[in-house]
Order: C-alpha cells, then structure tokens, then sequence
C-alpha cells in the first residue's frame, strides 16, 4: 500500500510538471484604428471556457495552453482570431464593423437582419433616444426619421402628439400609425418613456406594413423596450432639469392706447374720462392679462433608474420613470410614472417563457384651450387674454357687478375659479411562449391584457360660468367623467427557418392568426345651480347639493377583429432578396358581406454591392442595395357602431316630455345616420428604394420614391336634414400620396469615449384628392369659435390637394373718408361703391374697422391662403 502511494504521488508530479510545461501565461494590448485602448474587449482561448477582458489600458493578461488560437471580439468591431503559437506578447489592433452596428430590425411578427430588408424601414436606436430630455416616445422621435412627422395639437402638459408617415391618405378620419409596443397593439406611445426604449422601427411601405393588415395603412411604428442581458447587475439612474419661458407674446394695447381707442368708440367721456384727460392713463399701470396667465417661469424634472441582469437561463430588467412639469399657464402642469418590467426564462432547451408588464399613472393639472364649458371657443379665457381691458372703466361698479349673473370676470379670475384634474392610469400585460420542437420550427403563442382609464374632475365657481353651455349662468357648476377601456390580445405563430441547396439559399416561411378585442365604457355626470359662494372642495364632496343634469353612460359595441396572415423571405445567393405577404382581417365594424379585407404584398431586393463586378469599388464602397414593393394595406378606423342605429339621453337644450309637471328623460336618436354598406378603406403602396454606405459605413443612408394610392376612403358626410340626421359614414373618393425621402447618418468621430455623429432627412410628399364622390364640400377647423360667421375654412375638391385653407383677405381698415358722418345722430354710413364687411366680421362697420378685399363686382369671397400639410420637411442634428 505504501509502494502505491508512492508510484500516485510520483505520477501526479509528473502530470502537474508536463501541464506546467505546457501552459503560457500571455499578454497583450487592444486598441482601435485610431490608437485608443479598447475598455472591456473580450479575449477568449478558442474552443474553451478560458478567458478575460481588457482594463481601462486595453491590457489583458491570460494564462493559455500555446497552442490554441485567441478570439478576440468587441461590439461594433470586426472579431479577430490569433494564433498564439510561441508567442507571449500581443499587439491586437480591432477595426470597425459599422454593419454590426443595429444590424437587427423589428418587423412585423419577428425581426430580421438589416442588411436583409425588403421593405422600408426606418430605425431609431436607444442610444439616439437617450440624450433627449423629453417625456414621452412621441417627442423623443421628433425630426429623426424621412418621411415621420410629429406635430403637437397645443400647449397643454397631456396635448396630444400626432404622428404621420408619409402624409396619410384620409381626408375626414384618423391617419395616425399604428402602434406596436414589445409585440401589443396600443392607441398612443405618449405613455412610455424613452429612457426604456430599446429601439424604434418605423414600417413605412406595403411590403413592411401589409403583415399588420387592417390597422397597417398608415404605417407601423414597432417600440422595443430594454431586456436584461447575460452578466452582472446593472444599475443605471439619469437625471435632468429644464426650464420654460414664453419668448413672444402677442402685442397688446397700454392702458392709454386702449383709452383712446374706446374714446373713439364713446366720445361722451363717461367710460374712461373726456379727451383733455386721458394723458393720465400714460401713468396708469394696466393689468396684461397674457403675462398673468402665460408668463411664470415653468420647469420640467426627469428621473429614472433601471435594474437588469441575469444569467443564460433567466434575465431581467426592471425600469422606474417619473417626469414633473410645472407648466408657464398659470395652475397647469402634470406628472407621469411609469414602471417596465421584462423577464425572459429558458424552461429547457426546447421551452422558453417572456413576460413584460407596462404600467402608467399620470395627472394632468389645468386647462388645455380654456374652453371646456364655455358655449364658444371665443370666449375661452385663453382668446380673451389677449382682448380683455388692460384697465376698469370710470363707470364700474365691482360691487354691483358680483350681485349680477352676467357679471364680466377677468381671464385672471376666471382661470382662478376654474378647478380641473385628470387622472389616468393605463396598465399593459404581455406574456409570451416559445416552443422548438427541432431546429429551425419555432411556435409562438402569445396573450395580452390591457386596461386603462381617465377620470376628469372639474368645477367652475360662479366667475367661471357668465357663458356655460350647461346654462345656471353665474353659479357654480362641476362635471364629471369616468372613461374606461378594457382590450385583450391573442395571437399564434409558426415559424420555419432553413437553408436550401448546400446553404447557398435561405428560406423563412410565417404563418399566423391572431384576435384583439377591445370595448369603452363611459360615464359622464354634469351638477349645476350650486350656491353662490360654494367651494371646489365643497362641491367635490357633495356633487348632490346643485341641480343634477341628466347623467350620460355608454356602454361601447365590442370592437373585435379576426386575422390570419402569412410572409414568405427567400434569400438566393445572399444577394436576390423576395418577400410576400398576405394578410386577411375580419372587423366587427363592418356588416357580414363587406366584414373581411384581403391584404397582400410583394418585394425584392437586390444587394448590388455583392455582385462580382463591384469588387472595384469596395475601396470607397460598402453597401448599396436596390429595393422594390408592392402591396395592400386596409383602414377601418370609424367609430363603432357606424352600420348600427344609437341613441342617447336628450341634453339640456333639447326639447322635453311633461307628464303633469314633471320632466321626463328623453331618449333620442344619434347624430349619425347608420350605413350598413362600410367596407374597407383600401390603400395600395408602391416603393422605389436605394440603401447605400461609404467609406465602411462613415456615411450611409437611404434613398426612396414612393407613391400611395387610398380608395374607398372612409369619410364622415354631411347629409340633407330632412333625413332627421346630421352626418353618415359612407365610402367615397380617391387620394394619392406621391413623394422622396433621403435619410443620412454619418460618423464624424468615433473615438472610444466621445464620438460625433451627423443625421440628416429630407422629404417631399404631394398629396392630391384624385375622386370625390359628390360636390365639393367645405369642413370647419372651428378656428374662431361657433360665434363667428363663414367658419368653413378648408375646401375638399376633386383634384385638390389635402389640407388647403381658405379664408378672406384682408384689403387694410376703413377710414374716414369711406364714410358719410351724420352730425346730428352721430353715426356713420358707407359711401356708395364701399365693399361692406360687416356680413362677415359681424356689428357694424365705422372707421377703424377692418375691411375685406373683394373682386371686381365688390363681392367678398373666399380665396385660397395656403396648406396645412408642408410639402418639403428636413431635420438634422
């Protein structure tokens, strides 16, 4: 036994000698071309387990067997292996791979390699995103892509952002994209924010959109929020603080100005003095009532933290987000939390489970237009800040005025009186499940939930109420409203992915079905005639001491859609790129025999730079790629219900039903004259495009002609009252969208702790109504509220174009010399061949007023003064 022992010991030492022998302890330096240390590259023995990473020096020191080769790789560098035979120093110099860099790309259903895309696509990475202090996707995206343009409705925090991809081709309904976040459909990405985002691809064309079907006509924006990886825990937090002023206001009459000019309108002195003494208002100090309302300094606060991680099995990220604002109007501004949460685990080598909720609760303090109870928009204190009097008259009675119901409050008193809150809260859950029973088939089930609501608070004390369109003028008055959704999501996938004859050819075949419901519900309370003197607080309390109005609730038709789609990839040669795509939906919204729309779509793509002929240029060249589609994608966006008749509770200023002396609710008939004949809206797409690089991708960017065609557009119509009916859905008409977008990105330096980078875009679109079904029709804008005349302000012909604004030009302001002045009445008369404007800007006309240009017969008509949509849109930066 001891002998053994003896002969053990004697041949581990031999073993542990000869593993001594062989083994060398190797290092090295890696840096980039430009002669900077690469932090963090990884150095990896070939076949094995055995490596290290670079220090702050780009030094690594690894003990390896000498035989072996060493990879070593970095993100956006070319790997590089080494044979480190003999060798126990290394100099390692990594290039650039620019094609490595956001080389993947969301697409409808799964993603695909950049330099693999059919389609057009534009793409946004998070890095782009993260040094943009905003507070919502919505802004974060704003003059980054061709042919995306992201407009704000007005200057309140919870405005609504738009969102348009090459124009849009309806004329009465919504041309907003359609939103997809981490594979869930969502009305609106305001809600998300972009410190979560991982990347943001826009689908531009048929061949990208026509996967999405119904919803795709407008273009898909596709939002992928941030994973945990492999590795450590990772803590991030960023921070950051802004400021807000008005920079111009509207030019307002001074306190002595404003006199004058109400002493031409009353020379009998008893408003603001006789003229001998109206120099005293040069000393006067007068109330400007836009600085009081929209000029406090605003701010905006942002802060966010993430936790993510994970091992090979499981990873994690975790997100917390929350923005304040304090708005420059006077009592607005909001906040908004949001919460994400991933997680991606790998059951078994077959089985793998992702989940990721999304939550966001905001409040919206304040009004948006000032407008919310009042009968006009022209009375909305936001308009009379501008016009109200700098100054009371001599003749002014505060006292008296406060014992009136039609007293006149200042904007400032009555934004003070005025109390509005909102409250949202939206939630969003998604879980997924992969199963591969063999290499190259993959299934994917998929099931989500959302829910979301907004409640509205509001109140006017009795200074806000002189133009209620509730009516109880002059006393205070709250409304009340509960909005609900609830939406759910099924889809189920099957994916085949394979090489064909000895690898030279790849094939990716995707067939799927998925079903989406969604319903609102509704409840809206309105109390009125409450106590002079009541509180907000104490009217929030106790809603039952005013006059209750009849109570509105809606309870929404179920809006649900069937679809199966499929899409076939072939790749020969790894140069000749084909897809095809098709898609059928079925929506509720239509009746049976026009409920299904078939949507299909075709593309190649040639990668020229692949061919041998191009060898030549590889110097300076390093990608070009011609890219050609064709397809079909559907709108159905009405309003649900539109082929069924609805009713609602008769309002306030309609007429009632008495039984004996009692008023009876009535229930009445909609607006909107049902039309079982909807069928889908129908837009075909076509696309020129080139994608292109220079100097290993320095400066890369793309090229593309497009020209969209939309039929059977969805328009809402005025209809003959003698129906009984205000407005019908109908499908009517023809509009085309034709237009060139040019995207550029180039990298000036790149160093590896700085670089300077330059995007720039470019586009044209022309949008014109090629069919219009009926006469031409005049839409309102309601720019100047329903108490003024002539509101129609844009024209829909055949043979415009979308958007165009008419209105009336102005021909200077009447003077003395168009009257005759009678002396003994004190009034004035237009002089015979003087064009009268009073029809349209409403009282009568005097010297001063404005005055309308007319044609050669002294008519006043309507001329064309521009268009909405800007036909050339650049951006840079």
């Amino acid at each position: 036994m001891k002998n053994m022992r003896t002969v053990l010991l004697m041949l581990f030492a031999t073993i542990s000698l000869s593993l001594s022998a062989q083994s060398v302890t190797l290092s090295g330096n890696v840096k980039d071309k430009t002669g900077e240390p690469v932090i963090g590259a990884s150095v990896v023995e070939k076949g094995t387990t055995n490596g290290t990473i670079t220090d702050f020096d780009g030094n690594f020191s690894l003990k390896v067997s000498g035989k072996h080769v060493l990879v070593i790789s970095y993100i956006g560098m070319k790997t590089k292996e080494i044979d480190v035979k003999g060798k126990s120093k290394l100099e390692v110099t990594l290039e650039d791979d620019a094609q490595a860099l956001d080389e993947v790309v969301v697409i409808g259903y799964g993603t695909v390699a950049k330099k693999d895309l059919t389609g057009s696509v534009a793409s946004v990475s998070a890095k782009q995103l993260e040094s943009v202090p905003v507070s919502s996707a919505s802004e974060a995206l704003q003059g980054k892509m061709a042919g995306v343009q992201i407009t704000t409705t007005e200057g309140s925090p919870d405005a609504d952002i738009k969102i348009r991809v090459r124009g849009g081709g309806s004329l009465s309904q919504d041309n907003s994209p359609l939103y997809i976040v981490d594979g869930f459909p969502v009305s609106s990405i305001s809600d998300i924010a972009p410190t979560d985002i991982q990347s943001v691809d826009v689908l531009k064309d048929a061949s990208s959109t026509a996967i999405y079907g119904a919803r795709g006509a407008n273009g898909v924006i596709i939002i992928t929020t941030k994973s945990g990886k492999e590795g450590k825990t990772q803590v991030n937090f960023g921070a950051s603080f802004g400021l807000r002023k008005v920079t111009k206001q509207v030019g307002v009459l001074n306190p002595y100005e404003y006199a004058l000019y109400q002493y031409e309108l009353d020379q009998t002195g008893t408003s603001y003095g006789v003229y001998d003494d109206l120099e005293i208002y040069k000393s006067v100090k007068g109330t400007d009532y836009q600085d009081e309302i929209f000029g406090r300094t605003g701010n905006q606060q942002s802060y966010n933290v993430s936790v993510s991680g994970g091992a090979k099995s499981t990873k994690y990220s975790v997100s917390y987000a929350r923005n304040d604002e304090k708005s420059i109007m006077r009592g607005s501004g909001f906040s908004k939390n949001n919460i994400n949460a991933k997680i991606d685990t790998e059951i078994n080598k077959w089985l793998n489970l992702d989940f990721n909720a999304r939550l966001t609760y905001q409040t919206v303090d304040g009004l948006s237009g000032g407008a919310d109870n009042e009968t006009s928009a022209a009375n909305s204190l936001v308009a009379k800040s501008i016009v109200y009097k700098p100054i009371s008259q001599l003749n002014e009675d505060s006292e008296d005025g406060e014992n009136t119901l039609n007293a006149q409050y200042s904007p400032l008193e009555r934004l003070n009186a005025t109390y509005k809150k909102q409250t949202k809260f939206q939630q969003n859950y998604n879980a997924g499940l992969n199963w591969k029973p063999m290499a190259g088939l993959t299934f994917r089930s998929e099931f989500g939930y959302g829910w979301k609501y907004q409640d509205t608070d509001q109140v006017w004390e009795y200074q806000a109420t002189s133009n209620s369109k509730y009516g109880y003028a002059g006393l205070p008055q709250a409304y009340i409203s509960k909005v609900n959704n609830k939406n759910w999501r099924n889809a189920n996938t099957v994916t085949y992915d394979t090489k064909l004859f000895n690898k030279r050819d790849r094939l990716n075949v995707l067939v799927g079905q998925e079903v989406t419901s969604s319903q609102d519900t509704k409840t809206y309370l309105t109390a009125v005639n409450f106590a002079k003197e009541t509180t907000v607080n104490e009217i929030l309390a106790a809603l039952g001491n005013g006059t209750s109005l009849p109570t509105t609730t809606y309870i929404g038709i179920k809006d649900n859609l069937l679809s199966f789609f499929g899409r076939v990839n072939y790749t020969l040669n790894d140069k000749y790129l084909f897809t095809a795509t098709m898609r059928a939906d079925g929506s509720s919204k239509f009746a049976s025999g026009n409920r299904w729309g078939y949507f299909p779509s075709a593309a190649f793509a040639w990668r020229m730079f692949d061919e041998p002929f191009m060898e030549g240029t590889k110097d300076w060249l390093s990608n070009l790629k011609f890219r050609l589609s064709y397809g079909t994608a559907g709108n159905n966006r009405i309003p649900d219900g539109s082929m069924y008749t609805t009713f609602s509770v008769a309002g306030t200023g309609d007429k009632s039903i008495y039984f004996g002396d009692q008023t009876a609710t009535v229930l009445k008939h909609g607006d909107i004259l049902s039309n079982p004949e909807l069928k889908w809206e129908t837009t075909i797409s076509r696309n020129l495009g080139f994608d292109f690089g220079f100097w290993n991708n320095r400066l890369s960017g793309s090229l593309d002609f497009y020209w969209n065609t939309t039929q059977d557009l969805l328009m809402k119509t005025t209809i003959a009252a003698s129906s009984g009916y205000g407005y019908q859905y109908k499908n009517l008409g023809q509009t085309s969208n034709k237009g060139v977008e040019l995207q550029l990105d180039g990298v000036i330096l790149d160093k590896k702790n700085y670089g300077l980078n330059f995007n720039f875009n470019i586009s044209y679109n022309k949008g014109k109504i090629d069919k219009l079904d009926g006469n031409s029709s005049w839409q309102s804008s309601k720019w100047g509220g329903s108490a003024a005349a002539g509101l129609e302000d844009f024209l829909i012909e055949e043979g415009g174009r979308l958007g165009e604004v008419y209105g009336y030009k102005t021909d200077g302001f009447y003077t003395a010399d168009d009257f005759n002045f009678n002396e003994t009445t004190g009034t004035y008369s237009l002089k015979s061949g003087i064009t009268n404007s009073a029809s349209l800007t409403g009282g009568n006309v005097y010297p001063g007023s404005i005055k309308l240009k007319a044609d050669a017969d002294g008519n006043i008509k309507k001329v064309r003064l521009g268009n909405t949509i800007a036909p050339v849109s650049e951006d840079s930066d």
